[in-house]
C-alpha cells in the first residue's frame, strides 16, 4: 500500500470517529493525516511524514481544543474518585488529623478521610461534604446543620 493511501484512510477513519463521537479531538488527527497524505506525494521519507502528522496534530490539539470545548458546550464529566467531590458522607471512624486516621461512608463505599482545615476532629455519625481528593484520602469538611426547633418553640420566642 502506498503511503498517501494509508494516510488518507487514517484521515477518513478519524473523521468518521469524530462524527460518531463529537469530541473535537479525533478530528485534529484526521486533519494531520490528510496533510501527511498530501506531503507523501512530494516526499518519500516515512519518518518525515510521521513527524508532519505528529506536529500538525499536536498544534491543532493545543490551539483549537478550547474552541472545541466551547462548541460542545458542556463541562467534562468527572470520573472515578473525582466524581465524589461535592457529595456528602457519614463519618464511621473519627476523622483525626493528629493520627491521620478516619473513615467515611459515601453511598455504599468506605473511604479514608482527612479534614479540609487540617486540624479539626470530626466525630462518628457527623455528616461531611467532600471538598477534594489527595491520593487515597478524601478531604472533607463537617456539614453544619441548623438545630431543629419545633413550631411551638419558635412561637414561644
Amino acid at each position: 500500500m502506498e503511503m498517501w493511501m494509508f494516510w488518507t484512510i487514517l484521515g477518513v477513519v478519524c473523521v468518521i470517529i469524530e462524527v460518531i463521537t463529537p469530541s473535537f479531538f479525533i478530528l485534529w488527527f484526521g486533519i494531520g493525516a490528510f496533510i501527511s497524505a498530501l506531503m507523501s506525494l512530494f516526499m518519500k521519507s516515512v519518518t518525515l511524514q510521521v513527524l508532519v502528522f505528529a506536529a500538525v496534530s499536536a498544534v491543532l490539539v493545543i490551539f483549537t481544543r478550547p474552541l472545541g470545548k466551547a462548541l460542545v458546550g458542556k463541562a467534562t464529566r468527572k470520573a472515578g474518585v473525582d466524581a465524589l467531590v461535592g457529595n456528602e458522607g457519614v463519618v464511621i471512624e473519627e476523622v483525626n488529623p493528629d493520627t491521620g486516621k478516619g473513615l467515611i461512608r459515601v453511598g455504599s463505599d468506605v473511604w479514608r478521610a482527612r479534614p479540609s482545615d487540617g486540624s479539626s476532629m470530626i466525630s462518628v455519625g457527623r455528616r461531611v461534604r467532600i471538598t477534594g481528593v489527595d491520593g487515597t484520602h478524601l478531604i472533607v469538611e463537617e456539614v453544619k446543620r441548623e438545630p431543629f426547633h419545633s413550631q411551638q418553640e419558635k412561637e414561644g420566642e
